[in-house]
Parts: C-alpha cells; sequence; structure tokens
C-alpha cells in the first residue's frame, strides 16, 4: 500500500529533476587546489628561512584584508 504512494512520487521527482547537473565535484576541486596553493606556499617559506603566517583579519564594513605571507 505504502509503495503504492511512494513510487509515483519518486518516479515524478526523477523524470523533474533527471536533466539537473549537479556541481559538487567542481567545488571540491577548487577547495583542493586552494588548500594546494596554501600548502605550496607554506613549503615556499619555510624553505626560504621565513615563518609562514596565514591570517584573515575582517575590518568590517570594508571588504576583508587577507595577511597571508612570509615572517621573519
Amino acid at each position: 500500500m505504502i509503495n503504492d504512494v511512494v513510487f509515483p512520487y519518486h518516479m515524478e521527482l526523477q523524470r523533474k529533476y533527471e536533466n539537473l547537473i549537479e556541481n559538487r565535484w567542481f567545488w571540491i576541486v577548487f577547495a583542493l587546489v586552494v588548500l594546494a596553493g596554501v600548502f605550496a606556499y607554506a613549503f615556499y617559506c619555510t624553505s626560504r628561512g621565513y615563518n609562514f603566517s596565514g591570517n584573515v583579519k575582517l575590518h568590517w564594513p570594508k571588504f576583508w584584508e587577507m595577511g597571508i605571507g612570509c615572517k621573519r
């Protein structure tokens, strides 16, 4: 009995969203590229003898100021 109610609803949703394109993988790859860039920059700083400092400073109402850099 419950199958008679759920199955048509499931089929309707499947037809409705069959052409939906999900971009979940794009954001996962984007996050991995950003993380790889941060780690590469940290490696660059430490290999040159500096200390890596990754700070994000928020100054409202200005835009975000990124304070990522190498410090002695």
